[in-house]
Order: C-alpha cells, then sequence, then structure tokens
C-alpha cells in the first residue's frame, strides 16, 4: 500500500495522461480568464458610477436641504414640550433616511471587499502556511519540471544569469536591496520557494559560475512575491482544480451583492425623486411627505434585496429549501434587517408625531 505521503514525481505518467493535463490546463486557462473578464466588468461598475453621482448630488442633497430650511417646531403651543417632541419626531425621521443612505454605501463597502478577496490572497498551495505576504491570487505559471527536465535546468540556468536579472527586478541597486532583502528578512526565507534554495540550486547545477548569493535570493525573492513554484505537470492541474474552485466562490457573491448595491440605490433614489416634488410644494406637510416616503421605503428595502435571490429560484419557490442557502449569498441583507425594522418603526412614530403636530 503506497504511503499517503508520497511524492508526485515518483509516479510515472504515460504519454496519453501527460497530453490529458495538458489539455485540461488550456481549457483551465480559458475559464480562469473568463471569470476575470466577469470580474471586470463590474469592477468598472457602470451602474453605480452613474447613480452614485445622482443619488447624492441630486436626491440626497436636495432632501436635506429642503428638511433644514423648514424645521420648525410641529407644537409651538406646547412650549418647552413641544419643542422637545419636536426633536423626537426628527430624530426618528432622519433614522430611515440616513440608513437609507447607509445600506448602499455598505453594499459598495461590501463589494470593495469583495474584489480585494477576489484578486489577493494570502495563501497560496506549496509555500508554507507561516507565510501571509499579500499577493495576486493568479499565481505564476513556470514550466513544470517532470515535463522536460533538460529543459528545465538550461532554462534555469539561463535565469540565473546575471545579465538576465535586472529584467524581473528593475529597481536601482539601493532600492533593490532594501525591498528584497527586507522581504527575504520579515518573512525569514518563506517568501523563497522550496525549489529555489541556494542549497538545491547548487545540488541542480543551474547556477552560472561567479554567481552571487545575494542576488539569487533576491531573484527568487521575486518569484516567491509572484507565487511562482516549480511545480510538476499533476501539481499544476491540482493547483489549477484550487484557483478555479476559489475564484467562483468569491466571484458568485461579488455579483449577487453588485446586483444587491445597485437595487439599492435605484430603490432609494426612486423614493428619494417621488419625494422631492412634494417637499418642493409648500402646499404638502414636509414631515408628513418625509414619514410616508420613509416608511414605503422601509417595509420594501428588505423583500427588494431578496429579488435576486428569488430570481434564482424562480421555478421553486413553493420548495425552497433556505437552509440549503449559503449564508454568504444573503449576508448583506442578514446584516441589516434589525435596522430596516427599526426603520419601520421609526417612520411610523414620526408619521404618527407628523401628523399630530399638523393637525394640532
Amino acid at each position: 500500500m503506497a504511503s499517503p505521503h508520497h511524492t508526485h514525481e515518483h509516479i510515472h505518467f504515460n504519454d496519453a495522461d501527460r497530453n490529458a493535463m495538458r489539455a485540461y490546463l488550456q481549457r483551465c486557462e480559458v475559464r480562469l480568464s473568463t471569470l476575470h473578464r466577469v470580474a471586470t466588468a463590474f469592477i468598472s461598475g457602470a451602474g453605480l458610477l452613474l447613480l452614485i453621482p445622482v443619488f447624492f448630488k441630486d436626491a440626497i442633497d436636495t432632501i436635506i436641504s429642503i428638511v433644514l430650511t423648514q424645521a420648525a417646531n410641529l407644537f409651538p403651543h406646547l412650549g418647552i414640550q413641544g419643542l422637545l417632541v419636536t426633536c423626537i419626531a426628527y430624530l426618528v425621521i432622519f433614522y430611515p433616511l440616513l440608513l437609507s443612505l447607509s445600506i448602499p454605501l455598505y453594499g459598495v463597502y461590501l463589494l470593495l471587499k469583495d474584489m480585494i478577496h477576489f484578486y489577493f490572497t494570502i495563501y497560496t498551495p506549496g509555500f508554507s502556511e507561516n507565510l501571509l505576504n499579500p499577493t495576486f491570487a493568479l499565481t505564476g505559471v513556470m514550466f513544470s519540471k517532470d515535463e522536460s527536465p533538460a529543459a528545465k535546468h538550461e532554462a534555469m540556468r539561463y535565469q540565473y544569469e546575471s545579465t538576465q536579472m535586472g529584467f524581473m527586478i528593475p529597481f536601482s541597486k539601493e532600492r533593490r536591496e532594501l525591498y528584497f532583502d527586507s522581504i527575504i528578512e520579515k518573512t525569514k526565507g518563506l517568501i523563497i520557494p522550496e525549489s529555489r534554495r541556494i542549497d538545491i540550486l547548487k545540488a541542480e547545477d543551474v547556477l552560472p559560475p561567479g554567481w552571487d548569493a545575494e542576488s539569487v535570493n533576491r531573484f527568487n525573492a521575486a518569484l516567491g512575491i509572484a507565487r511562482s513554484l516549480d511545480r510538476t505537470l499533476v501539481q499544476e492541474v491540482a493547483v489549477t482544480e484550487m484557483a478555479l474552485v476559489r475564484h467562483v466562490l468569491y466571484l458568485r457573491r461579488l455579483v449577487l451583492r453588485y446586483i444587491k448595491t445597485l437595487l439599492m440605490f435605484i430603490w432609494t433614489t426612486v423614493i428619494s425623486f417621488m419625494m422631492l416634488p412634494f417637499l418642493k410644494d409648500g402646499r404638502f406637510p414636509t414631515m408628513i411627505v418625509l414619514s410616508l416616503g420613509y416608511l414605503i421605503w422601509s417595509l420594501a428595502v428588505l423583500r427588494i434585496i431578496r429579488w435576486p435571490l428569488q430570481w434564482i429560484y424562480r421555478h421553486r419557490r413553493d420548495g425552497v429549501n433556505l437552509d440549503q442557502v449559503d449564508p454568504q449569498l444573503t449576508f448583506m441583507e442578514e446584516s441589516i434587517r434589525r435596522y430596516c425594522h427599526l426603520s419601520i418603526v421609526a417612520s411610523l412614530m414620526g408619521l404618527v408625531l407628523a401628523v399630530a403636530g399638523y393637525v394640532y
């Protein structure tokens, strides 16, 4: 029985096996490229870039200006008590107003965080788990050392020629030493790939005459920063499978949160623009318009933010098992649920106080 700790270098793969792995890697490159094109389309954020300035400049800014301009004591006949009740009325109305501003911005925050998680990582298969150096999620791809040992040997010899190192490390000598030596020191040498340590390079006879240890280590540190490892063909297949899973996990969350954030901007902007004509018309009490508008906003916001998930289950709405829904896909609405319920209560209180102030 084979040891569970066996290495793939000792397993023989025939030509058919190798051709199958090469074909798979080519297909995966296309799939990874497609996933990144999808992410790029959302990073451009055309919809959000269009709505954000409209949202702040033409909607929220105008509403706040009108409220501040028309602010008045709703219960002047009650004296100090009337002023206190008026302050409470404005506070309960400003809560849903601020929440309607905060939720879309919270969505943008989550979206930006998702983009960072999609493109960057601190873990890479083949490196020590103690190495927590941030790097691009797409690693460098090296020529598999078991494809042609002779070709790999000559490629490595060529890389370590002194005239080639400047191509990958285009810094001045002083900056190069400061940058790479600092990374090597702070990571305790873990940034250098295992297959590129000097003792291994010497044993493989790939270092040219007169080689300099510091220059070689800086070159190797550059490989480590790009997470470029000398993997076998089967190891490259394994890492590629893991990379595809990682990209899909993050991309599905990114896309869904983008849609939810866009819906929040649209819904809040629609409610804001619906209120503006009534707020500008002196015949309509400002506080009643605000409280009624934000009551409508509060009642619908959770339903609207759940639309994308309902669209996904459009053919199985009657038999949906919510326990099977990934919590990562519902994190945004679950995190704002209590605030939205409180917004309903605050809007109702504001509406009651506004109507009371208008009647009496």
